[in-house]
């Protein structure tokens, strides 16, 4: 998992290397839990490299987007899969966080 931050503006940018499922999905949990922990008012979720999402990862994306929602932060998903988009809108998600238009078509 690649991790840039930026403090100045109090970001974080998050990319995992692969599908998050199993090690990758614990990892990118605890990297979010981690970001939340230091007031990060601003998350992006790079999900480029990633073609499938076990549901901790899903549940896990839910919670930070609540919590960072509570704390007036935003939570910004980049390139996802066609598949991943059509996930967060069956999850009702696509309403609650940002889900960015760059990345792999609709």
């Amino acid at each position: 998992m690649v991790v840039y931050r930026d403090d100045d503006k109090k970001a974080v940018h998050l990319t995992p290397d692969s599908d998050l499922v199993a090690e990758e999905s614990e990892a990118m949990c605890r990297a979010l839990g981690d970001c939340l922990c230091q007031g990060v008012e601003a998350l992006v979720l790079d999900l480029a490299r990633v073609r499938i999402m076990d549901g901790m990862s899903f549940e896990t994306i839910i919670d930070v987007c609540s919590r960072m929602r509570k704390s007036r932060g935003k939570l910004v998903i980049e390139n996802a899969s066609r598949e991943l988009k059509e996930r967060f809108r069956m999850l009702r998600m696509s309403g609650r966080l940002t889900i960015s238009s760059t990345g792999w078509p609709i």
